[in-house]
């Protein structure tokens, strides 16, 4: 038994010092490592008038210092009131991808959107307990924490005139969602004269969905 002992106690000292032999400083330990595309973009969310000109001033593309080429798709038109998003995206040397979003938002009256503010706490009508959050994060823009509570379904929305909002086209894990009637029929925004808004929201799992919230 003590021959058996003294035998496994060598083995285990071999093997301690094959494993300290093939980590050592001449056959260090490598890894990959990549750096994903990011973005600067000087203006995120635009406000333009309608029938105005519209110049995209793109992007900065960059994996770190690099810079990166880019890629532009989607259209503006100045002479629709909507709101247009442009994706700019970019792939880095090992073959990774990267996307970032300009939101365009055509508007009659620029200076009223600008000087607007519906942020706030809205109350849902038919559930005290339904609360949604707007944070205004630029003119016209704002950052809705939940349109379907309690699902925490967070959306950005658009205010285009004194009486509609927009969500354009966004992802979410419920899927797709969509607030804007020329890209998904059904869906509107309607902020009402009393500063309640109603919402019907496309979601892509299950279909529009109709809520009136009340301005707290």
């Amino acid at each position: 038994m003590k021959i058996k002992n003294k035998f496994t106690g060598m083995v285990s000292v071999l093997c301690l010092l094959i494993v300290l032999i093939s980590c050592s400083e001449t056959t260090p330990i490598t890894s990959e490592v990549t750096i994903f595309p990011s973005f600067e973009i000087d203006e995120p969310f635009a406000l333009i008038q309608t029938g105005s000109s519209f110049t995209d001033s793109g992007v900065k593309a960059l994996a770190g210092t690099d810079e990166l080429p880019f890629t532009t798709s989607g259209t503006v038109n100045t002479s629709q009131p909507g709101v247009y998003k442009l994706e700019y995206a970019a792939t880095n040397a090992d073959g990774f991808d990267g996307t970032a979003f300009r939101y365009v938002a055509v508007v009659d009256d620029p200076s009223f959107i600008a000087s607007s503010d519906i942020s706030g706490s809205y109350t849902r009508d038919s559930n005290s307990a339904h609360v949604m959050t707007l944070t205004k994060i630029s003119d016209g823009v704002y950052q809705a924490d939940d349109v379907l509570p309690t699902n925490n379904i967070a959306v950005v929305l658009f205010q285009i005139s004194s009486t509609e909002i927009i969500a354009p086209r966004q992802s979410s894990r419920f899927g797709d969602i969509v607030i804007d009637p020329s890209d998904e029929a059904g869906s509107s925004g309607t902020i009402l004269a009393t500063g309640d808004i109603t919402l019907n929201t496309f979601i892509g799992c299950c279909g529009i969905f109709t809520r009136r919230f009340l301005k707290n």
